[in-house]
């Protein structure tokens, strides 16, 4: 029985003698494996890169690194029990934050900025703290260099970004290259954290976990694809409110309509007019009518060769919106000029709508007066059906534009926001308004920008007002804008009718 106790220390000294591989003490070794992740973490969420969706991907992965580390380290001392509840908050306001960028109301919420970075601040203290506790308890000197770097580059972080709405400017070369430098050297100091204890003969234990680590990755991206599909689907809309179009509800303006068709108005205007904007037609004089097709999609290339050249041009099959623009001669020097829009086709996406409006009245153009305000609805087809509604918005506030020739102006021209119904069919509506000549000879020029989402890819979510404001033009983002306008000089018939659409 001796023998057999002796055989058995001395085989358990030979094997604890035998040296293990580093990766496979980084696996058992609890302090090192939290470590590693509570790096990544904070180095891909601090500074990220925004280009290829890479500012959403990668603090995407950093905050679930962030919480699987704080969540092995959270029993070992109070303060790494804070930086795991603070992680559970990186989580959830991530969460919320990136859901919300899938919708048309983010802008709305208040700026919540602020408090996430004063949230990294205080994790980063906690993290400082809470290494310097382990350190003491193996018997290590009581510091945490790399640490309170980080905590003072995010203190520098935020306080440059409070100072940036002042004078403050941060986009020259030198800036970037010092703070680049600086964040270089602290995660290359945070790097060394996992090698802390080694030697120490200090064990940390890891605390208990109910989902494993693959559970947790999976949950998450099950969690968030699903709230972003249901957020990019549910409040990418405007409220709008439809109802049926009353039977009859020209039967008394029959006269006036009928005259408007002899003079020229296209009849699909004509039908959609409703009663009152119909019955300030009366005793029209002429109709100038221009109609226009435009394409919402990438058309088909075709090509020809003639002689050695070869010529491609793009061919569109289908043009899905058709734009009429109208106005309408009064007595008295008065004209009405209606803007109308007709989906003969299905137009796709059914998220935002905008159309902007350049009156004749606008600036520079003092010849003209306008009379009242712009009106205008919406109408749709549904199983024999015609329903009416009204724009979510029609708005004549200030607002800025921004345009690659003339940059950044200020704005009063009126915007009319909505949303196409779910299902239905040859959706349309139209814009009109009222002017009176002021003085002989001047232009009749009105126009409209009609911005529609053509592409499902719009994250963060942006609507179609705020792509029209932006400057950018077709080919670039989610959306295609269709221009048109009718100019045309009233005083002179040998020019009347001249039209310009591009």
């Amino acid at each position: 029985m001796g023998d057999d106790r002796e055989f058995d220390r001395m085989l358990e000294e030979e094997l604890t003698a035998l040296p293990l591989p580093d990766d496979t003490v980084a696996e058992v070794n609890p302090w090192r494996r939290a470590m590693v992740r509570i790096v990544w973490g904070t180095g891909l969420t601090t500074l990220t890169l925004n280009f290829w969706y890479l500012n959403y991907l990668l603090p995407a992965v950093g905050v679930v690194l962030l919480f699987l580390g704080f969540r092995t380290l959270r029993r070992e001392n109070r303060w790494f029990a804070l930086c795991w509840g603070l992680s559970l908050l990186d989580l959830a306001s991530f969460y919320v934050g990136r859901v919300m960028d899938a919708t048309i109301w983010a802008r709305d919420l208040p700026p919540l900025g602020a408090a996430l970075a004063l949230l990294g601040l205080v994790r980063s203290f906690c993290l400082w703290r809470g290494i310097r506790a382990v350190r003491r308890c193996a018997g290590q000197e009581d510091r945490a260099g790399a640490a309170a770097a980080l905590l003072t580059f995010q203190c520098a972080l935020v306080a440059l970004g409070l100072l940036g709405g002042g004078n403050l400017q941060l986009q020259g070369l030198f800036f970037a290259v010092i703070f680049l430098g600086l964040y270089i050297c602290i995660m290359r100091s945070l790097a060394k954290l996992p090698a802390l204890l080694d030697g120490a003969g200090y064990v940390v234990r890891a605390a208990g976990a109910r989902l494993s680590e693959l559970a947790v990755w999976i949950t998450w991206a099950v969690l968030l694809a699903a709230g972003l599909l249901v957020a990019g689907t549910a409040f990418c809309r405007y409220p709008m409110e439809w109802s049926p179009v009353e039977a009859g509800e020209q039967q008394q303006l029959e006269e006036i309509r009928d005259s408007l068709l002899a003079l020229g108005m296209p009849e699909q205007v004509a039908e959609d007019l409703a009663p009152g904007d119909l019955a300030l037609l009366e005793g029209a004089l002429s109709v100038t009518a221009q109609v226009h097709e435009e394409p919402f999609n990438d058309g088909r290339e075709e090509r020809s060769v003639s002689g050695r050249t070869i010529h491609v041009q793009t061919v569109y099959d289908v043009r899905e919106l058709r734009l009429s623009d109208i106005a309408v001669e009064l007595p008295g020097g008065r004209w009405r000029i209606i803007h109308h829009f007709l989906w003969q086709a299905e137009p796709g996406l059914r998220t935002t709508e905008c159309i902007s409006l350049w009156p004749t009245t606008r600036d520079g153009f003092d010849g003209w007066r306008q009379e009242g305000e712009v009106t205008g609805r919406l109408l749709f087809d549904w199983q024999g059906t015609t329903y009416e509604g009204d724009y979510y918005s029609i708005s004549t506030e200030p607002y800025t534009t921004n345009s690659f020739f003339w940059g950044e102006s200020q704005s009063t021209d009126p915007t009319a926001l909505f949303s196409l119904p779910r299902r239905g069919e040859y959706c349309r509506g139209y814009l009109t308004y009222g002017v009176e000549t002021v003085e002989d000879g001047w232009l009749l020029d009105s126009w409209i920008n009609y911005t529609h989402q053509v592409k499902w890819l719009n994250y963060p979510a942006m609507t179609a007002q705020e792509y029209d404001r932006s400057g950018i033009w077709n080919g670039f983002g989610a959306f295609h804008t269709a221009q048109t306008a009718i100019q045309f000089y009233p005083a002179s018939e040998a020019e009347k009718g001249s039209y310009q659409t591009w």
